[in-house]
């Protein structure tokens, strides 16, 4: 009876003690304002709203910091693209980080400079925070690179320029391939006003 308590007494130590160093690692909370975004290049969705106005969305890519990323440990919780999964092994990938490999929670976290980690997925999918939306009107003079077909979604060799007018054309389009698709790219102003928008094949979207 005894060897009973004693055996038990050390398993809940043994539980108590790990939980007690697990670790929860977040991704790290967003800096930019929407107030703010002069200088940056940003990814949007764009869609059309009625009065030739177009709604933007604006989102950040998920980072992690490096020593959080690096530091972790079996029994952690990493948190990430709005689930908790936690670590059951750590393998190095050249200069990656691979957990759970070969399992359904598999997580590949890669080195994106300024002492970030990001979180790659299938198809080079990196998990998007939203920062927020904003609406403003489709003017004349919005310089736009599309890597795309517009209507086919197709590769192209060279990149199309064209202005704000024909940006709306495609946004009332049905038959269009949408700027909506988390590979749009702008460029901000003092006045949150676009100055540039790129739009570029990518296989994952």
């Amino acid at each position: 009876m005894k060897q009973s308590i004693v055996l038990i007494a050390m398993i809940l130590v043994f539980i108590l003690t790990g939980t007690a160093f697990a670790d929860t690692i977040q991704a790290k909370p967003v800096t930019l304002s929407m107030d703010r975004l002069e200088g940056h290049m940003i990814r949007t969705d764009l869609e059309y709203k009625e009065g030739d106005k177009m709604r933007m969305t604006l989102y950040v890519p998920e980072r992690f910091d490096a020593a959080a990323i690096l530091s972790a440990k079996v029994g952690d919780v990493i948190v990430t693209d709005g689930e908790e999964i936690v670590v059951k092994s750590v393998e190095a990938d050249g200069p990656d980080l691979l957990f759970n490999k070969g399992t359904e929670n598999e997580m590949l976290f890669c080195d994106a400079g300024f002492d970030e980690f990001e979180h790659v997925e299938e198809n080079d999918f990196v998990p998007w925070i939203r920062l927020g939306t904003m609406e403003q009107e489709i003017l004349d003079y919005y310089p736009i690179l599309d890597g795309i077909d517009p209507i086919s979604g197709e590769i192209l060799e060279e990149y199309r320029v064209y202005r704000g007018d024909r940006l709306k054309e495609l946004l009332q389009n049905p038959d269009a391939v949408g700027f909506d698709c988390k590979n749009v790219d702008v460029v901000y102003d003092h006045s949150n006003q676009p100055v540039l928008i790129l739009r570029y094949y990518s296989p994952a979207q």
